[in-house]
């Protein structure tokens, strides 16, 4: 009864990391623009919440600002990307920010409510003089440590199920 209780917390937390742990990439085109890179962070209920990521800013290296940090960049964001977009956008107007080699805190959102004042914010719907800019972002996929998780899981709940009926 012990080995069967084990083997449900087990099965469960495999099942509950396969759920959540995730890596999607992206890509920022337009005039005078070119971002690539990709977020690591969890998935739920159609919400991609960023916790690290990388790319390029027009060929300059680039690295995800987590959220901790905070007003310390000058903007308000959350990191999130949505699937499938929400109002036709992946981020909301708090966007994505960035910490680009050499030019800053750069925050890469989807509304004209983001440009206003705040100096830096790059917009996805008007960029270099309502200039259109094309945002893709990939659905999220598992990272493959997850995935091995999530098989060796399974198999051993095959092994225990086996064991137990055959026996």
């Amino acid at each position: 009864m012990r080995l069967f209780k084990l083997g449900i917390v087990l099965s469960l937390l495999v099942f509950a990391t396969c759920a959540f742990a995730s890596t999607v990439t992206f890509s920022y085109t337009g005039v005078g623009l070119d971002v690539t890179g990709s977020l690591n962070g969890t998935f739920n209920a159609g919400v991609f919440t960023a916790t690290s990521g990388s790319g390029l800013y027009n060929l300059t290296p680039m690295t995800l600002t987590p959220t901790s940090v905070g007003g310390a960049t000058g903007f308000n964001f959350d990191n999130v990307v949505f699937f499938p977009p929400v109002g036709g956008y992946h981020v909301d107007y708090l966007g994505l920010v960035f910490d680009v080699t050499g030019l800053g805190y750069v925050n890469l959102c989807a509304t004209i409510g983001c440009i206003g004042s705040n100096e830096g914010y790059t917009n996805l719907t008007s960029f270099a003089g309502n200039t259109s800019v094309e945002a893709t972002f990939s659905s999220p996929t598992p990272e493959p440590s997850t995935l091995l998780m999530m098989g060796s899981g399974l198999v051993g709940l095959a092994g225990w199920a086996r064991k137990r009926l055959f026996s």
